[in-house]
């Protein structure tokens, strides 16, 4: 789904009941196929409630090709789950579209919809990505979704933390002056500064929102808000270096571009100033 459309959607945290109902819905694929919870949901599901922020989405990985024939037959029991708990569903599959959507809402709240997407590759793209795929499917975390008896497999700290650093480097090589929108002081996050910066966030989703047009804007919140997932991950839940090494290397753009990683890690990743890449 694109940027434009993500942005139409109502951001959730998973604190919303929502949510909670639309990952429990994918978990009858568990022992059925090989997927899991990536972005900014996975993110959240390692944060305290003080410190998520709002996304639009529920976004999978699949470790296996996945067409829109394999797609819509795979997520129809998930669809059957969803309308037993009183939801509405529905499918609208872009040919451009990277992922594969399904929107779902309550026919009291029609005006509130939801989504869960799995990335779409076909065979030649999965085989590219089936390595690193196959890694992160091995690394990933059970997770109780809260509140309920259901377990999501969760993607690793290190390898949420990772896509994002390569979409900020990437997001940089076409915007130097994001360098401005990010802190560069290093001491922890207070529970101030958490709660202003999840504000900042907020008012950068609504100038989006106001302005679906605007790539500026919508790339703009997308680098601070993966900024501050990469920043709170490594403060709350912490990152094991050597895994985090040993995958970031699976990244072209972070292998291509070294300098540039190194600036979004400085102020980013204060657990890398021990790294000696890294001047102080």
């Amino acid at each position: 789904m694109g940027e434009s459309k993500k942005l139409c959607l109502s951001p959730k945290t998973l604190d919303d009941v929502v949510i909670k109902d639309g990952l429990e819905a994918v978990t009858v694929l568990n022992g059925k196929e090989p997927y899991f919870l990536v972005g900014g949901i996975a993110t959240q599901s390692y944060l305290p409630t003080r410190c998520r922020r709002p996304t639009s989405d529920i976004d999978f990985a699949l470790v296996r090709p996945l067409s829109k024939p394999d797609f819509r037959q795979m997520i129809s029991p998930v669809q059957e789950f969803l309308h037993d708990m009183g939801y509405k569903s529905s499918l609208k599959v872009a040919n451009a579209s990277r992922s594969y959507p399904l929107y779902f809402w309550k026919p009291e709240k029609d005006c509130d919809v939801s989504c869960i997407e799995f990335v779409r590759r076909n065979r030649e793209k999965f085989q590219e990505h089936e390595p690193r795929l196959k890694r992160e499917y091995e690394n990933s975390k059970q997770k109780i979704v809260e509140g309920r008896k259901a377990i999501c497999l969760v993607c690793s700290p290190e390898d949420i933390a990772i896509p994002k650093l390569v979409r900020s480097i990437n997001s940089l090589g076409r915007n130097p002056g994001f360098i401005d929108l990010i802190p560069s002081r290093l001491e922890p996050l207070s529970e101030k500064e958490i709660g202003e910066t999840i504000e900042i966030l907020n008012q950068f989703r609504v100038e989006a929102m106001t302005n679906p047009g605007d790539p500026y804007l919508a790339e703009r919140l997308r680098f601070v808000s993966d900024i501050y997932d990469m920043r709170i991950l490594s403060e709350i839940t912490g990152f094991n270096k050597d895994y985090f090494a040993k995958a970031e290397q699976d990244w072209r753009d972070i292998v291509e571009h070294p300098d540039t990683e190194n600036k979004i890690l400085r102020v980013a990743l204060p657990m890398f100033l021990e790294d000696q890449r890294i001047p102080i």
